[in-house]
């Protein structure tokens, strides 16, 4: 079976059962979100050679929140998710200026840093849980952005593409690649509108920030395969490596896509 059949069925397979547990299984999506925190917890930790015990604490305070938000104050809860959107951000548009400037400039590996990197990468996953329990609509657009972006620029790539995006931290992205995917990305937005008559233009400005991140995940993941001198931070996805190497785009576009729809909402 060649790899990219291999990546086609592996994808199919994981898409599948993720919307099925979305509209069939809320506790069940919420256990998996947390099943596959931890594991990219884990790999994260094996590539920046993160202490054990620390990556546990780490990923152990990260799911506190949504594991005990029954118990918690409202306005305390809200406060945390603000505060987590904004700092999340910032955390990435960081990770974009490391992404622009590698191999300048790299993630600094000591500890507080690995603690700080881990947290923010894994606790905004909870933000898949909020906007499942308030549209599902809004959580399925936000994976098709994802899925789609990936897709259309792995196609528009290996069809068009000629010049190489990141050279020194991913040999196989290119520029008509990203070009593509972010078309994609306009599109599958454009037909969610259409299907779940959301017509604001401003869910087009939405997908496309979400995709442009999704896009800076990958290559921010790549930081750190390339520093570990790895291909794949594991091999728990035939075809794809790891949970980080598949979910690299997820983990950025989840706080950027939800801060900013609701800074869009509001501005309305």
């Amino acid at each position: 079976m060649s790899e990219l059949v291999k990546r086609i069925l592996t994808g199919s397979i994981f898409a599948l059962f993720t919307l099925w547990l979305i509209f069939q299984s809320p506790t069940g999506f919420a256990i998996a979100v947390a099943v596959v925190a931890i594991i990219i917890g884990i790999e994260f930790a094996k590539l920046s050679k993160m202490p054990a015990l620390l990556s546990w604490f780490v990923m152990a305070f990260a799911l506190i929140p949504p594991i005990f938000e029954s118990f918690l104050p409202v306005l305390t809860l809200e406060s945390y998710f603000i505060a987590l959107g904004f700092i999340s951000i910032a955390f990435w548009l960081k990770n974009l200026y490391l992404v622009i400037n590698y191999p300048h400039k790299k993630p600094s590996n000591n500890t507080l840093n690995q603690a700080i990197s881990l947290f923010l990468l894994i606790a905004p996953l909870v933000f898949l849980l909020i906007l499942q329990a308030l549209n599902k609509d809004i959580v399925l657009l936000l994976l098709f952005i994802v899925w789609g972006a990936d897709s259309f620029a792995y196609f528009s790539g290996k069809t068009f593409g000629k010049h190489k995006l990141a050279p020194k931290l991913s040999g196989g992205k290119t520029v008509e690649g990203v070009i593509g995917g972010l078309l994609g990305v306009l599109i599958i937005t454009g037909v969610w509108m259409l299907i779940t008559d959301n017509l604001d233009w401003k869910f087009l400005i939405l997908g496309l920030i979400t995709g442009i991140f999704s896009v800076v995940g990958d290559l921010y993941e790549s930081i750190y395969k390339r520093e570990a001198g790895v291909k794949d931070s594991g091999n728990i996805l035939p075809g794809h490596g790891g949970m980080f190497d598949r979910l690299d785009g997820v983990l950025a576009a989840t706080p950027i896509f939800t801060t900013v729809l609701i800074f869009l909402q509001y501005s309305q």
